[in-house]
């Protein structure tokens, strides 16, 4: 009966196709020293048609090693290729979340018996648990650069976390916040034990965290992320004819909770302009807290840097409860509430770009670019306005301001 399931075998050159009793199909290379290597099962004929040819060609190039008798585990291999994974502590804090959801699925099994339906079985498995799908394209992709390492040292022929096909992210679940909104809760952080008046009103009481309500309005109308604004220094603060602010270092809590102070995420430094309204605010601020020009913006009680996680929790949580916001509001949020803020004035995507500190224009787009369609709409209506506007010129007469086609106009 097996054998009958077995029939269906497809010889390639110098490796064989067959179908399994499971349904998958296998794929094997005769090596040059006679014996016969499994390339692992997939789900599809073409997969495994694939997976030969590249095994194939890979021995014709000379670039194919003897299977190891020892050739370790996917644990062994991750913990390999965390140690040398120079990246952000914040990063490699993350990194090590995954690296340890991957023993628990794992455990021990050998980095030569992963197959490519067995990945693609885990990416489900998680997506079933309910699992964001950028979540699974991290861990997948995190898992692919941990099977390369492997590839490069000769264990695997093909990396079977390659060319699996994943769920495609949707826009992350943003919500900017109105200027309203932001200033309310800016009252709420700085007021712990007031609601905010309304109809302008200010809230009386003492007023205890002046600091934390400008660094709300200074996530929200600068767009730093969170590590960067409590690794914003006094030298970075430009107070001049234009005033600015330099972001050149993020603060992160790294494993065990042990702050960091490195680059950016996106490494590049920025100059982000400082609105008007925020001058004076800034200017008392540092006035109140002197310090050394190397020294913080924003420092704990006890002059050390701040830690995220505590404001998180002890201050920014309970103020959006008194702001009347949603609990699911994140610090995050403030971010793309600068974005939005930027895109509603008509800024250039390239010029947003700058501004948020991103590595491409790609970037912007894919994380913000459903923020735009007020954007585009603008621009509908000016195309409708510069039609009419030719028409109403006359049969061939160009409306001032626009050009006939052939001619050729910058952007």
């Amino acid at each position: 009966m097996a054998t009958a399931t077995l029939a269906s075998v497809r010889r390639r050159g110098s490796g064989t196709v067959r179908r399994l009793p499971s349904g998958r199909w296998q794929a094997r290379l005769v090596r040059p020293d006679g014996t016969r290597e499994s390339l692992g099962t997939y789900r599809t004929r073409t997969e495994a048609d694939q997976a030969l040819v590249q095994a194939e060609a890979d021995q014709l190039r000379g670039e194919w090693a003897p299977t190891p008798d020892d050739p370790g585990t996917v644990g062994e291999w991750a913990d390999r290729w965390l140690a040398g994974a120079h990246v952000r502590a914040s990063t490699t804090r993350r990194y090590t979340g995954i690296v340890t959801a991957l023993r628990r699925t794992w455990r021990s099994r050998a980095v030569t018996a992963v197959a490519r339906d067995d990945v693609r079985g885990w990416a489900t498995e998680m997506l079933v648990g309910g699992s964001a799908p950028a979540t699974v394209q991290y861990a997948v992709g995190t898992l692919r650069r941990i099977l390369a390492l492997a590839v490069e040292a000769g264990v695997l022929v093909t990396n079977p976390a390659t060319g699996v096909r994943l769920p495609t992210p949707h826009p992350a679940d943003i919500h900017p916040l109105t200027i309203e909104q932001v200033d309310a809760l800016a009252v709420a952080i700085e007021h712990p034990e007031l609601r905010p008046a309304g109809n302008g009103a200010k809230p009386t009481g003492r007023a205890t965290r002046p600091d934390l309500a400008l660094a709300v309005r200074l996530a929200a109308y600068c767009g730093l992320r969170a590590g960067e604004l409590w690794g914003l220094r006094r030298r970075d603060v430009h107070l001049g004819p234009h005033p600015a602010l330099v972001v050149e270092q993020s603060v992160t809590a790294g494993t065990g909770g042990r702050l960091t102070t490195g680059p950016t995420k996106g490494g590049r430094d920025r100059r982000v302009p400082l609105p008007a309204a925020l001058v004076e605010p800034l200017r008392a601020h540092l006035a109140d807290h002197p310090g050394p020009p190397n020294g913080l913006v924003f420092t704990s009680s006890t002059g050390t840097p701040i830690r995220h996680g505590q404001v998180y929790r002890r201050h920014f949580q309970p103020a959006l409860v008194r702001a009347g916001l949603p609990t699911t509001t994140r610090w995050h949020d403030l971010r793309p509430t600068y974005a939005s803020l930027l895109i509603a004035a008509g800024g250039h995507p390239r010029a947003i770009m700058e501004r948020l500190g991103h590595s491409s224009i790609t970037v912007t787009l894919n994380t913000y670019g459903h923020l735009m369609p007020v954007v585009d709409d603008e621009l509908t209506c000016r195309m409708d306005e510069a039609l009419a506007n030719a028409r109403g010129h006359g049969k061939g007469t160009p409306a001032p301001n626009t050009f006939t086609a052939g001619e050729e106009k910058g952007d």
